[in-house]
C-alpha cells in the first residue's frame, strides 16, 4: 500500500554518491498509461499496480550485452526492495525477439521477469526510448517518469569521465521512497548507449502522410464502428473525420492500454474467428496517424456515409421468434443483471442451427445469454434458472453479432420438454428507454452428424479476501467419454475477473492451452469462436483457472474492502465457463 506522500506531487530529488544532487522537479516528466503482455501471456498494466510505490522499468533485448549485465542487478534490486512496494519489469521492443527466445534468454542466466513485448513498438515510441540498457522509474498512479538514465554507472555509459560505480537508478530510487527534497540545481547524467531501437515505422512510413480514407477508415469500418455508431453501445460515434480528431487523444490512450477493442485475447494461443483484436500492423498505423496530427487529406468523408442497417433478420424469417418481454431501462445507474422465463411450448424435439437477435435498443444491452431450461424450475429462484445442473447454455449476443450460425455439420438438439431462461445485462446510457428485444431461432430439417453440447467449467464456491490483487480459482470438466471437438469460448465471471485460461489435459496427461483471456473485462464478455476446431480424444478433460483482483488497483472494482463471495449480482463473483462442444451423434 502506498504511504502517506502521494508519488503524484513528489518532488524527486536524487543524491548521487559522490555528492551531485540531481533535482526531480526537473526530471519528471509527464508519462502515459499502458498495457503489454509479457513472454508468458500475462497481462501488465502500469495503473494497474498502483498499490505499488514505484515501477522499474529496464529495457531489454535479447543478445544485448547492457541487458546481459543488468540481469544480476535488477535482480538484487528487486529482492531488496520487494517489501517496500517495488515492482522491476522488463521491455522489450526488438520485433524480431519471440516469447520462447526471450525465455531462452533469461533462462540461461537463471532469472525470470516479466518482459514486457511490445511488439509494435508504441509503448517505447511513447516513452521515447532510443536504447536498450535505459531504466525508467514510474509513478503508476500519476504515470509520471519520475527517472530514465543508466541503470548503473558500469553499463551502457560510455561517457568520459563518468563513474562506473555509482548506482544510478537506485539512488533515485532511494530519494523516492524516502521523499528526499533538496534545493540544488541539477546536473544531466550520463548518455545510455545500449543497442539503438530500430523502429519499423520509420522505414514503413517515412515522412509520407498515412491517409485518413484508404488506410484509417477501413480500420475503422472493421474494429470500430460496430459499436461506435448513432444509438450503438459505445458512448460516441465515429461518424466523421472531425470527431475522430478530436477524439483522437482517447484513442491512442484506449488502443496503447488495451481497451479497445474489446475482447483482449492472447493470440498466440488460438487461432480466432471474427474477433475485433487489432493486429501490430493496424495499431502502429493507427497510432503513427494519431501521432503526426490525425489529418486528412482532400474533402472525402467516408465516414459520413452511413452504412444501411442490417436487415431485420439477416437469415432470414426465423422458424421461431421468441418475443422478450419490454424491460424499462433508467437513464443512469447500474442495471443488475435481469433473470427471465419463458414458455416455449414446442411440439415435438428441435435441431437448432443457428440463433438471430433482433435487438431492441442497441444502446443498452450489453449481453444476452440463452439456455434451454428444465421447466420444473421454480420461477422464484433466479439464480436455478440459469443454474448449469437445471439450464443448458445456448447461445450469446454480444454487440456487432446479430446472430450465431452452428457450424453446417452440427445443431443443438432443443428439446420439446424444455422452456427457455435468458440472462440480461443493460447499461445505462444517459436516457430512459425500452428494449424489446426478439430471438429468432432456426431448425434444420434433419438431424445433424454432430450435437452442439456447451460444458462449464463451473466452481460454485469459493470467496476473495478484500484486497487480494491476484487471487487464483481453478475448475475442471468432465472427462470426455467419446471422441468431441471444442469449437468456441464463452467465459464468463464479474467485476474482479482479471484473466482466465481453458486447456484441454489429454488421455496421456499433455496439457495444452487452448484460448488466454489475458485482459479479461467484465464490461466485455465475449464468445470466442475457433477457425478451427480441436480434437479432444476420448479420456480428455478442460482444466480452467481464473484469476481475480480485489484489490483497489482493479478499475471496476466498487468495494476492495469487502470479501466477495460467489453469487448472481454485480457485486459477488462467478467461475462459469461456457465451452461449447462438438459430439458424435453415433460415438
Amino acid at each position: 500500500m502506498k504511504t502517506g506522500s502521494s508519488l503524484k506531487s513528489l518532488l524527486v530529488v536524487v543524491t548521487l554518491c559522490w555528492g551531485v544532487v540531481l533535482s526531480g522537479h526537473a526530471l519528471a516528466q509527464r508519462g502515459s498509461d499502458f498495457a503489454l503482455l509479457d513472454q508468458h501471456g500475462v497481462f501488465h498494466q502500469l495503473s494497474r499496480y498502483g498499490e505499488s510505490e514505484a515501477v522499474v522499468l529496464f529495457v531489454q533485448g535479447n543478445g544485448d550485452e547492457a541487458s546481459r549485465q543488468a540481469l544480476p542487478l535488477l535482480s538484487d534490486l528487486r529482492e531488496r526492495y520487494r517489501e517496500q512496494g517495488v515492482e522491476v519489469l522488463l521491455l522489450n521492443a526488438n520485433q524480431d525477439d519471440t516469447r520462447a527466445s526471450v525465455e531462452a534468454e533469461l533462462g540461461a542466466q537463471g532469472v525470470d521477469f516479466p518482459v514486457l513485448l511490445d511488439t509494435a513498438q508504441v509503448v517505447a515510441r511513447t516513452l521515447d526510448i532510443q536504447t536498450t540498457g535505459e531504466a525508467f522509474i514510474l509513478d503508476p498512479d500519476s504515470h509520471d517518469i519520475l527517472y530514465r538514465g543508466p541503470l548503473h554507472g558500469s553499463i551502457a555509459v560510455a561517457e568520459a569521465g563518468a563513474d562506473s560505480t555509482v548506482a544510478y537508478l537506485e539512488d533515485a530510487l532511494l530519494a523516492i521512497l524516502e521523499d528526499a527534497d533538496l534545493e540544488e540545481e541539477p546536473t544531466a547524467l550520463p548518455a545510455v548507449t545500449g543497442t539503438p531501437i530500430d523502429y519499423s515505422y520509420q522505414q514503413r512510413f517515412g515522412e509520407r502522410q498515412i491517409s485518413y480514407q484508404d488506410e484509417i477508415v477501413p480500420i475503422l469500418r472493421r474494429r470500430c464502428t460496430t459499436c461506435h455508431i448513432e444509438d450503438g453501445l459505445a458512448p460516441w460515434a465515429m461518424t466523421s473525420h472531425r470527431m475522430m480528431q478530436g477524439w483522437s487523444p482517447m484513442i491512442r490512450e484506449v488502443l496503447i492500454t488495451h481497451r479497445m477493442p474489446p475482447g483482449q485475447i492472447d493470440m498466440q494461443v488460438g487461432a480466432w474467428d471474427n474477433i475485433h483484436q487489432m493486429p501490430d500492423e493496424e495499431l502502429e498505423l493507427l497510432v503513427h496517424w494519431i501521432d503526426g496530427g490525425a489529418r486528412r487529406e482532400g474533402e472525402a468523408d467516408p465516414l459520413t456515409l452511413l452504412a444501411p442497417l442490417p436487415p431485420e433478420w439477416s437469415l432470414g424469417e426465423p422458424d421461431l421468434v421468441i418475443d422478450v418481454p419490454e424491460e424499462e431501462i433508467p437513464a443512469t445507474g447500474m442495471v443488475e443483471f435481469i433473470i427471465k422465463r419463458m414458455d416455449l411450448e414446442l411440439e415435438h424435439d428441435q435441431w437448432v442451427s443457428a440463433v438471430a437477435y433482433d435487438v431492441g435498443d442497441r444502446s443498452v444491452l450489453h449481453s444476452l445469454l440463452v439456455f434451454a431450461l428444465d421447466p420444473t424450475v421454480p420461477e422464484d429462484n433466479p439464480a436455478a434458472l440459469i443454474d448449469a445442473d437445471n439450464a443448458e447454455f445456448i447461445s450469446l449476443y454480444v454487440p456487432g453479432r446479430t446472430e450465431e450460425v452452428f457450424a453446417p455439420d452440427s445443431g443443438f438438439l432443443l428439446r420439446a420438454d424444455r422452456d427457455i431462461s435468458l440472462r440480461l445485462r443493460y447499461v445505462t446510457g444517459g436516457r430512459e428507454t425500452v428494449d424489446a428485444t426478439r430471438i429468432g431461432l432456426y431448425f434444420r430439417d434433419s438431424a445433424p452428424a454432430l450435437s452442439v453440447r456447451n460444458v462449464v467449467t463451473l466452481n460454485e464456491a469459493f470467496r476473495i479476501a478484500a484486497g487480494e490483487g491476484n487471487h487464483v480459482e481453478r475448475a475442471e470438466s468432465e472427462v470426455f467419454a467419446h471422441n468431441v471437438y471444442a469449437e468456441s469460448f464463452a467465459p464468463q465471471a464479474h467485476t474482479r475477473g482479471k484473466s482466465m485460461t481453458i486447456s484441454a489435459q489429454y488421455p496421456d496427461g499433455r496439457v495444452t492451452r487452448l484460448i488466454n483471456v489475458a485482459n479479461y473485462n467484465f464490461n466485455w464478455q465475449m464468445n470466442y469462436r475457433l477457425q478451427e476446431r480441436v480434437r479432444l480424444p476420448a479420456g480428455s478433460r478442460l482444466l480452467a483457472e481464473t484469476v481475480y483482483d480485489n484489490s483497489a488497483a482493479n478499475p471496476l472494482n466498487v468495494d476492495p474492502e469487502s470479501e466477495v463471495k460467489v453469487g448472481i449480482n454485480t457485486a459477488d463473483e462467478i467461475f462459469s465457463h461456457y465451452v461449447r462442444i462438438l459430439e458424435p451423434l453415433s460415438p
